[in-house]
């Protein structure tokens, strides 16, 4: 498996029979052979995580699927205003939560996140990916204690999902504008879900943010690597 972090949350996963990009909004996207399946998927409506300009990849790939989720309102208005070519609607997928998909190379499962939108699950070549999208634990400075309370209980509820699932590669938010609460999700998933590896997203470029949290010594003396990331366009290459 070969992983290129493309910025912010978004990569572009490359597996033995089929490539996967996540969540794209800007940076470069690395040539791919045009022949093989290409799946873009996109969590949720953000900007941050959906650029409509990934439509354009369908005239270098053909064997190109678009799975956006729910909340993303695909109509001939924003089809127009996207400049989606013609056939290119007929590959595009809306995607909901907690709901499985069967498709041609691999399984898909959604869940719910905590923001807008879904996560997802991918199961291929016998390995299981995971991107969060926005689906994390989001405690801000300053919130009443309901909505803290929510929060809680929402992100939890989510992550007990996977409780008995091995996921060989995730992907998850760690986003220093949290200040002191930045690592809460990070640190629940790793304690909660058997990872081989995590991939830190959506720091904002600040990439001294995977530092801080092992020097913090968060998830201490748990075997899951986590993967720092130096800059973008960087790649990784997982056995």
């Amino acid at each position: 498996m070969k992983i290129t972090y493309i910025g912010h949350s978004g990569f572009l996963v490359e597996t033995q029979n089929v490539n996967f990009i996540f969540d794209y909004y800007s940076g470069e996207i690395p040539r791919m052979p045009a022949e093989k399946p290409l799946y873009v998927l996109v969590s949720h409506k953000h900007a941050d995580h959906f650029n409509p300009e990934i439509f354009q990849l369908e005239e270098k790939y053909s064997h190109i699927k678009f799975l956006l989720s729910y909340d993303i309102k695909v109509t001939p208005y924003q089809l127009e205003k996207w400049k989606v070519s013609e056939g290119v609607e007929e590959k595009i997928t809306t995607i909901k939560a907690h709901e499985n998909y069967e498709l041609s190379e691999c399984a898909l499962t959604t869940l719910k996140s905590t923001d807008s939108g879904v996560a997802f699950l991918v199961f291929v070549n016998g390995q299981t990916i995971y991107h969060g999208g926005d689906l994390n634990w989001w405690c801000w400075e300053g919130e009443t204690k309901q909505e803290s309370h929510n929060m809680t209980a929402n992100f939890k509820r989510e992550i007990e999902r996977l409780s008995n699932i091995f996921i060989d590669v995730a992907f998850l938010p760690i986003d220093p504008r949290q200040e002191a609460l930045y690592y809460l999700g990070m640190e629940y998933f790793m304690e909660h879900v058997q990872t081989g590896r995590v991939f830190p997203m959506h720091f904002w470029e600040d990439f001294s943010i995977c530092d801080k949290f092992l020097l913090e010594g968060h998830c201490k003396g748990k075997e899951t690597v986590i993967q720092k990331i130096h800059r973008t366009g960087e790649t990784f290459t997982i056995q």
